[in-house]
């Protein structure tokens, strides 16, 4: 079944195609074996026909968004990966809304980087809580990505999405039940961008705001370092971070992973983790929060394993593989 589809993959047009891909070269934590194939489609169009055809292949596709709230397997994963790069990269100035707001389309394959710094030369304020956040706009979106100075769902006005049947659609922010971590969008929908509507601020305020939300990061975060951000929800009762540390897990290590010393919520690469390292660990802090505070922690990252996978942040796809990787449209 995989050698015929990628024979018919070959066959499409307007793609970049890599074969045997390391995912470890596309997340932030620097962990991940090969997927099969990984293909950048050159326009919409070509991304639509790469799902279709894996579809009726019945074949697995994770679509790959900025990598930064991952943890991908070890071992080698039959799958096709689909990056957005290339295909989903508008960032333009759409003009004035009727409240006196400025609307700017931002794609998928965005670098969240980017859309802030051209928010901020472009004097638009309302992301400068994104500061410090990596990942592409795509999985911003789907993910609600945000502190707690503000998430994108904030200044989202509509999301531009390939729904469950492969129509292009926009759906307005009033009709999404968006929440913490989450946007609330349909299993099977393609994140393509989003219209965000921001505020006109003065240059020097929002270079201002920004420095100060990208410092508070740094003096609390182990930022620059190889890891995907905090792997666990907040809970209601407290930080998950501070259970974490009051379970006497800061510095703690399996192999090259390690809970940071400076936010026990993140969990870092020393240089040669292995996604068994990481699962160990996070095994262990989940057993001993529970034992200690009768509290069972919520993943916020996503973990991949080859049978019973969780779901992904994968731009859009939310559903649980079935029968070792089967289609998860």
């Amino acid at each position: 079944m995989m050698a015929s589809l990628f024979a018919f993959v070959e066959q499409l047009p307007d793609l970049e195609i890599h074969w045997n891909e390391p995912l470890a070269r596309h997340t932030t934590f620097r962990i991940g074996g090969p997927v099969a194939c990984l293909v950048r489609p050159h326009s919409v169009e070509a991304l639509g026909r790469v799902l279709g055809a894996v579809r009726e292949a019945g074949v697995s596709c994770l679509l790959l968004g900025g990598g930064s709230n991952i943890l991908a397997p070890d071992e080698a994963l039959p799958v096709v990966a689909v990056q957005l790069t290339l295909c989903c990269n508008a960032l333009e100035r759409r003009g004035e809304t009727p409240e006196g707001q400025e609307a700017v389309y931002a794609g998928a394959g965005v670098r969240t980087a980017r859309l802030l710094r051209f928010c901020v030369a472009s004097g638009l304020g309302g992301l400068e809580g994104l500061a410090g956040i990596p990942g592409s706009v795509g999985g911003a979106v789907i993910m609600n990505a945000g502190t707690r100075d503000g998430c994108i769902a904030d200044a989202t006005a509509w999301v531009d999405v390939l729904d469950q049947d492969g129509r292009r659609r926009s759906i307005p922010r009033r009709e999404l039940d968006a929440g913490y971590r989450s946007m609330g969008l349909a299993a099977g929908c393609v994140v393509l961008g989003a219209q965000l509507e921001l505020t006109p601020q003065p240059l020097d305020v929002l270079k201002t705001r920004l420095r100060e939300f990208v410092q508070a990061g740094n003096r609390g975060e182990p930022r620059g370092r190889k890891s995907a951000g905090c792997i666990y929800k907040n809970t209601g009762e407290a930080p998950a971070g501070l259970l974490i540390d009051r379970a006497g897990f800061k510095g703690r290590r399996v192999g090259d992973a390690e809970v940071s010393p400076k936010h026990a919520n993140w969990i870092v690469n020393r240089g040669a983790a292995r996604a068994a390292d990481v699962l160990a660990l996070m095994g262990q802090i989940e057993e001993r929060v529970a034992e200690e505070f009768g509290i069972r922690l919520e993943r916020e990252i996503r973990v991949f394993h080859r049978r019973g996978a969780e779901d992904a942040e994968f731009i859009g796809l939310r559903k649980t593989y079935t029968q070792e990787f089967g289609n998860i449209f």
